[in-house]
């Protein structure tokens, strides 16, 4: 019997993360690094942002939330929307998550079965199809560069011949 879901065999080693880890190793080697493959900031936390955190520990906002997020951060997203962007958002109509890939990943596993394919604009995030594979789909890529505008068409011509590598 084996420990390990059969969804594991189905994906590759994070890109993402071996690229981070070799950056953590040259850095303690003494190499200057700027590492840009996990997207996290150069920078610490915002102090405003810290204060924030800890007046929200203060005062015993330390439970779990709705899944889709807190009423005022919907809420404001919903004005975020409104103001910056013209467009007409409810707060009903927000979801906040730890992240998009998240977002992406249970999106994908709710709606998945083993056999489909889930089109891929290429360029992507190494996540992507790794994500589509763990759900028992394939990822079928379609190009969506400069050369159209970064719009996916219904031509596949555009299409990569073999799939980009994975990670």
């Amino acid at each position: 019997m084996a420990f390990l879901s059969d969804a594991l065999g189905r994906v590759a080693t994070s890109a993402t993360m071996a690229i981070t880890q070799k950056a953590r190793i040259l850095t303690a080697e003494g190499h200057d690094i700027i590492a840009l493959s996990a997207g996290e900031p150069d920078f610490d936390t915002p102090q405003n942002v810290r204060d924030a955190a800890f007046r929200a520990i203060n005062e015993g906002k330390t439970r779990y939330t709705n899944v889709d997020g807190i009423a005022e951060l919907k809420q404001a997203v919903a004005q975020k929307f409104r103001r910056d962007n013209g467009l007409d958002v409810s707060a009903a109509d927000c979801f906040v998550s730890s992240g998009g890939k998240q977002i992406i990943f249970n999106a994908l596993l709710a709606t998945l079965n083993p056999g489909d394919e889930v089109v891929v604009p290429v360029p992507f995030w190494v996540s992507y199809p790794e994500i589509v594979r763990f759900c028992g789909a394939e990822p079928v890529f379609a190009v969506a560069d400069a050369s159209t505008g970064f719009k996916l068409t219904p031509k596949r011509s555009n299409a990569p011949s073999a799939p980009p590598p994975s990670g």
